[in-house]
C-alpha cells in the first residue's frame, strides 16, 4: 500500500514536472488553433460563393414608386376678332388684351410667351420658337396682370413693322392665321408655367 501509494504519488509528480507533456500540449493547441483557422476560412470562402451565386433583388424593390403629378386641365380659350382687312384689323389695337395669374414668387417678373405654330412666321422670330407677348412684376402677394402692348399687337398678331413715326405700316400687315394659340406666363425666378389660349377668329360675315 505504501509502495503504490509512492510510485501513485511520483508518477503524478513526474508527469507535472516533466517537458514531455507540456510539450505535447503546446503542440496540439498550435494545431487546434490551424484547424479553428482553417474551419474560419472555409466559411468566409462558403459565404462569398454563397454571395457571388446569389440573384441580387430588382432595383425597383429599393425605389419607391413615382407617380407624375396630373397634368392641369385645359383651360378655355378667350376668342379675339382678328380681321384680316383694312382698316377693320386695326380695331385690335382697340382691343384690350391681357393676361393674369397667381401663385407667383412675390414682386417676380413674369413674362408671356406665345408658342407659334409649325408653319406660321413671325418677324424677327425663328420657326419654333415662342415670341414674347408680355411682361409685368407679380404683387407681393405673387399675382399678376400683363397687358399686350399696341407694337407687339402690330409686329406679332398683324405681323407688320413700324414707320419712323411709330406708326404701324399698312403695306405690311399680314395678320397671323385664325386658330387657337397657346400662351405661357412664366415666372423667370420660381419657374413657376402658367398657360392660356387665345382663339383669333375672323369677324362674322355681314
Amino acid at each position: 500500500m505504501v509502495k503504490n501509494d509512492v510510485i501513485w504519488e511520483m508518477t503524478v509528480y513526474v508527469f507535472a514536472l516533466s517537458p514531455e507533456p507540456c510539450a505535447l500540449f503546446r503542440k496540439e493547441r498550435k494545431e487546434m488553433k490551424k484547424f479553428c483557422w482553417l474551419i474560419f476560412l472555409v466559411m468566409i470562402i462558403s459565404l462569398l460563393a454563397g454571395c457571388k451565386g446569389a440573384t441580387p433583388p430588382p432595383l425597383q424593390d429599393f425605389i419607391p414608386a413615382w407617380n407624375p403629378p396630373p397634368l392641369p386641365p385645359e383651360s378655355p380659350s378667350l376668342k379675339v376678332i382678328l380681321p384680316t382687312t383694312l382698316p377693320a384689323m386695326l380695331s385690335i389695337l382697340q382691343t384690350r388684351i391681357y393676361f393674369t395669374g397667381s401663385g407667383y414668387k412675390p414682386n417676380e417678373m413674369v413674362v408671356v410667351k406665345m408658342d407659334v405654330p409649325p408653319g406660321v412666321e413671325i418677324p424677327a422670330v425663328k420657326p419654333g420658337e415662342p415670341v414674347g407677348v408680355a411682361f409685368a412684376n407679380a404683387d407681393g402677394k405673387g399675382n399678376f396682370t400683363a397687358d399686350v402692348a399696341a407694337e407687339t399687337k402690330i409686329q406679332t398678331f398683324l405681323r407688320g413693322t413700324l414707320l419712323p413715326t411709330l406708326a404701324p405700316d399698312p403695306r405690311s400687315l399680314k395678320p397671323i392665321p385664325p386658330g387657337i394659340y397657346t400662351f405661357r406666363s412664366i415666372g423667370t425666378e420660381s419657374g413657376k408655367v402658367g398657360v392660356s389660349r387665345i382663339e383669333f377668329v375672323p369677324p362674322a360675315p355681314e
